[in-house]
């Protein structure tokens, strides 16, 4: 009978918590709520001939009718990514553990096609032209290419796709603020890198994941040093992550990039490195995007 009555007051004691909490944590739903809206759009590249797929998931009540403005974090990778991405947010927007943010995933329209997904992929995010890159067995095999099928060296390009085609359709579009983030996973996280460097005042807010530094001999750290050179400010927010079961030189890259940072004392730099045990390169997916929302994006309630 005691322990009845002890159980009975656990419940009671659980019911009136949860009852109190409600509104904190459930206030932004009533019986009207739907699921985050997600619309889609299609943009080809004047700049560099690419058709690209923008994939937007929007806050709980957005509205056109108001004057709510909202931040945005750009995708790379969206094919893959946005998924995982607008199902997080939808769950997290439940308890308000994010800001009203908008999410747009950058996708290449290829009608499901993997291999030219990985072809216009490895275009866009590499920084330097790598022949024997491009046609090495490693990089072919997995993604269903053969040889002279994919070239690289086009981040100069994609960052000014992404400056004047992809961000100011969005900012036509929705009701954006100037605050932007970006993130990417593997070559993608490279290129968040670079542009980190190369257009510091684009984005504030940066999510570098599993990042392929070891592209052109490790070129990235010597950006970043000639950036370092010139700057003593860097005004960023910055996730930067690897899965521990990715191998050593993706680890010690990640951490060789994260000391670099801290060591230069930029001022407005926020850094927030992590190692995700026990995941590999792509398992780390959908953990670095969850962690990537919350380290940049969770909200002051």
């Amino acid at each position: 009978m005691n322990t009845y009555i002890l159980n009975f007051k656990c419940i009671a004691l659980l019911i009136l918590f949860f009852a109190g909490s409600s509104n904190q944590l459930f206030g932004q739903i009533n019986a009207n709520t739907t699921f985050n809206q997600h619309d889609s759009h299609v943009l080809e590249s004047q700049i560099n001939g690419i058709t690209y797929k923008l994939e937007v998931s929007l806050p709980l009540h957005y509205s056109a009718d108001d004057t709510l403005r909202y931040p945005v974090l750009y995708i790379l990778d969206g094919n893959i990514g946005f998924p995982i991405a607008h199902s997080v947010r939808s769950a997290m927007d439940i308890t308000r553990s994010l800001e009203n943010l908008i999410i747009v995933g950058i996708e290449y329209d290829v009608d499901r096609i993997m291999a030219r997904f990985f072809a216009n992929r490895w275009l866009d995010f590499t920084i330097s032209s790598d022949p024997a890159a491009d046609n090495h067995p490693a990089f072919l095999i997995p993604s269903g290419l053969s040889e002279g099928d994919k070239s690289s060296g086009g981040a100069s390009d994609f960052l000014n796709v992404l400056k004047n085609e992809i961000l100011p359709f969005i900012d036509e579009e929705y009701k954006t603020t100037g605050d932007r983030g970006i993130t990417g996973h593997s070559l993608g996280g490279l290129f968040v890198s670079y542009a980190l460097f190369k257009a510091p005042d684009l984005f504030s807010r940066y999510g570098i994941n599993s990042p392929s530094f070891w592209w052109g001999s490790g070129e990235i750290f010597n950006i970043e040093k000639s950036f370092s050179e010139q700057h003593q400010d860097l005004s960023a927010q910055v996730f930067l992550s690897v899965g521990s079961m990715e191998g050593a030189s993706m680890t010690s890259g990640m951490t060789a990039f994260a000391d670099s940072l801290n060591s230069r004392n930029y001022d407005g730099l926020k850094l927030t490195a992590h190692i995700f045990e026990d995941e590999g390169h792509m398992s780390v997916i959908p953990a670095m995007i969850s962690r990537t929302l919350s380290v940049l994006y969770r909200a002051n309630n």
